[in-house]
């Protein structure tokens, strides 16, 4: 039997991607087809057999639900019953948690370097996608990713895996502004009046407010916890591969309400809105009970509790279903129950893909999921805590005297306390001080030895950590940690980099190509030497095939190898023309690449001046900006000659009293002897040839560089003061001698 599918007017001003954005302008009415309101439908069949699966899923996940957990206590230095010693110091020594962000924080620096270039594109007809770059790069800022990507790798360590969910949002607030505008006015024998006088229209301009309905919409990261997404079969080896792909979500009264209204959810039977949904009872739990009450929710959908915090327990299902068509399609399904499904969906996506990003740190055979890197030394950590306080505890009790008293000559020996200028009763012979053992040095020994175990199995080493290496120093050692630091650093990096950045970037793509209806601002990305300025990027359409690929390690990488190009330059520089066997050498691709990664591309368009965009003026135009007392700029594409002519003879015409005719012909006149020495310079350095090179036929060549040769600093040269030398260097791009 069919259930009656309520209609209300849409109340959220706010949307995801579930639901088409442009139902906010479509009077609230969704353009989804829910096959929840039809029971004897096909997909609501199927759906309802999946729901024992879930269930039994995230059953059979609690193991490795309390595994995380105790993960999660050890970074978070939170004591738990793991504590073996339990005396009266109660330290935590965070040496896990030091290695984990030691290891983020270096990561973050390699994904995100520092020249805000995040991106590469390859597409079909080889050109640079600029404006789908620049929105990438517009939607990195504004998701904040770097920040999420660092929470994202603390999370990966702790619980073995990196999980994101992907949406679109698109929300409307009004905005409140203060504009002057002029009155209404009436013409009266020629004249603009207002109430019977004579109106001013700058002087009676009016201070009004006005509302505006400002639209932010866009792509929207979330990173969530690993005990929420089961995986069906559990061996399945992606998200988009694995037969079913659940995401346990607690919402609010608020996005019920939301989801309602966007066609996305069909309320059961007598729930006529979202708060009569929430104040139902809760369904029975059919004698599934567990020792954790707080766990409860793992088995049974529908309103929850905790506290005073009410929320709806709902499984979010990515499946495949019969939805009419030739072959199953894919959909989302919404469980709060056994026999209570609110939502049956179409997936909204046009490229067919489900929005979970979800890839172990460490592929394990066999399993969907990876396993901790806490897990192998979670034994090290307690045992370190245990030692540690087991040491504090020896110290503090060294530090106490204690004597010994013989009772029989002394009586009143309870009476013996500590005190200022105090008296004892007994014979001098008859008491002796005591020390307790110093067992915190051995404590700090074995400590010591612990860290630096938990820190080799994390893949840390000491200056990571901050700390210098012990023993003597020299730049052959510095510069040898730092690259096999550096290996093991790189090689998370690049995973991350493919298991879920390239993935977020596509994301990203293919959501503004399918859900952006407004023009945004952001700033433009063009060939380097192009100035760098805010363009409005208008709704894309559907075209060629991009690939995009992230640019943050292969940038990191390409500051290391800088060096080495450069020489090779050299080598380019002086390679005779009949050794090219026919082909062009163009240097300004190793130029571009090296002044952009040195600057970055903001700095690298004022370095690099593109010849392209000197736009002249016409000597007319000037000569009339001029006569009103404009300030004119003498462009380097000018034709100096033809309009130092123009510029004289409107001076006979109208004058120069102010003499800013006068000071444009002379900038002119600069710009021309300018013109000519640089020209002088390049054929002086034509006839005596290039460094190390034959000078074209008519030089033996200039004395320089020899070919390969990279230019390196003399022995007496020095750094100026204050400089930090090469070997302290903290920057993670900046290579140790060695």
């Amino acid at each position: 039997m069919a259930k009656e599918r309520k209609k209300k007017a849409l109340r959220s001003a706010s949307v995801d991607s579930k639901a088409a954005p442009g139902t906010l302008e479509n009077e609230g009415k969704s353009p989804l087809e829910n096959w929840a309101d039809d029971e004897t439908s096909a997909a609501y069949e199927a759906a309802k057999k999946f729901y024992k699966i879930i269930v039994a899923g995230y059953r059979n996940q609690e193991d490795r639900g309390d595994e995380i957990e105790a993960a999660w206590n050890i970074y978070n230095c939170i004591p738990d019953m793991n504590q073996g010693y339990a005396g009266n110091s109660t330290c935590y020594v965070p040496a896990v948690r030091d290695a984990i962000n030691a290891r983020a924080k270096r990561i973050v620096k390699q994904l995100f370097p520092i020249s805000h270039r995040h991106v590469d594109a390859i597409t079909e007809d080889n050109k640079i996608p600029y404006t789908e770059l620049s929105m990438i790069e517009h939607n990195i800022s504004r998701t904040e990713l770097k920040d999420l990507s660092r929470t994202g790798l603390v999370a990966g360590d702790v619980t073995g895996q990196w999980n994101f969910y992907i949406d679109y949002t698109k929300s409307y607030r009004k905005v409140t502004k203060l504009v002057l505008k002029a009155p209404k006015l009436s013409i009266v024998d020629g004249e603009s009046v207002v109430k019977g006088e004579v109106h001013d229209p700058i002087e009676d301009e009016e201070e009004t407010l006005e509302t505006e309905d400002v639209c932010e919409e866009g792509p929207e990261v979330v990173p969530f916890a690993d005990e929420d997404l089961f995986v069906y079969p559990p061996t399945a080896s992606s998200i988009q591969k694995a037969q079913m792909a659940v995401m346990r979500l607690r919402m609010s009264e608020d996005a019920v309400a939301r989801m309602v209204d966007e066609g996305v959810f069909i309320l059961p039977e007598g729930c006529a809105d979202a708060h009569t949904f929430f104040e139902r009872e809760e369904p029975k739990s059919k004698g599934r009970q567990k020792r954790d009450p707080d766990k409860k929710a793992v088995h049974d959908a529908g309103i929850k509790t905790e506290g005073t915090v009410k929320y709806a327990l709902v499984y979010e299902c990515w499946c495949r279903l019969d939805l009419g068509g030739k072959h199953k399609e894919e959909a989302v399904v919404y469980f709060v129950g056994e026999d209570e499904i609110i939502g049956i969906i179409k997936n909204p996506y046009w490229s067919g893909k489900r929005p979970i990003i979800s890839a172990p740190i460490d592929k394990i055979e066999g399993s969907f999921k990876g396993r901790s890197k806490i897990e192998p030394v979670k034994y090290m950590q307690w045992n370190l805590n245990d030692f540690w306080n087991l040491g504090q505890d020896s110290a503090l009790y060294s530090q106490m005297p204690v004597f010994a008293a013989n009772p029989m000559s002394n009586p009143n020996w309870a009476t013996m306390v500590l005190g200022l200028a105090a008296v004892w009763p007994i014979a001098p012979d008859d008491i002796k001080a005591l020390t307790f053992p110093q067992l915190y040095k051995e404590s700090m020994t074995m400590c010591e030895g612990i860290k630096r175990q938990i820190w080799e199995s994390l893949d840390v080493n000491e200056t990571m950590m901050g700390k210098m290496p012990q023993g003597r120093k020299n730049n052959q050692l510095m510069g040898a940690m730092q690259q096999e630091q550096q290996v093991n650093i790189i090689d998370v990096a690049e995973r991350f980099e493919t298991q879920v950045l390239n993935p977020i970037v596509e994301w990203f793509h293919e959501l503004d190509l399918q859900f952006r209806t407004k023009s945004v601002m952001v700033q433009a990305r063009g060939e380097i030497g192009v100035k760098a300025s805010m363009i409005k990027a208008e709704p894309q359409q559907w075209g060629q095939r991009i690939l995009f690929q992230w640019w943050g390690t292969k940038a990191v990488a390409g500051m290391q190898l800088l060096q080495q190009q450069i020489g090779f330059l050299n080598v380019l520089k002086g390679t005779p023309p009949a050794m090219l066997d026919g082909r062009r050498l163009n240097i300004l691709p190793i130029l571009e690449k090296g002044v952009e990664s040195l600057f970055g591309p903001e700095v690298a368009s004022k370095i690099f001046i593109d010849e392209r965009d000197l736009f002249t003026v016409s000597p007319e135009i000037e000569n009339e900006m001029l006569h009103n007392g404009l300030e004119v700029d003498v462009n380097p594409g000018d034709n100096d000659i033809e309009h130092i002519k123009s510029h004289t003879e409107a001076v006979k015409l109208a004058g120069d009293p102010m003499m800013v005719y006068k000071k444009h012909i002379v900038a002119h006149i600069q710009a021309m002897k300018k013109k000519q020495q640089q020209q002088m310079a390049m054929q002086q350095q034509m006839v005596q040839g290039a460094p190390g090179a034959p000078g074209g036929g008519q030089a033996p060549g200039a004395a320089g560089t020899p070919p390969g040769a990279l230019p390196g600093q003399s022995r007496n040269a020095v750094n100026p003061p204050g400089a930090i030398h090469q070997d302290q260097m903290m920057d993670g791009n900046v290579m140790a001698r060695g």
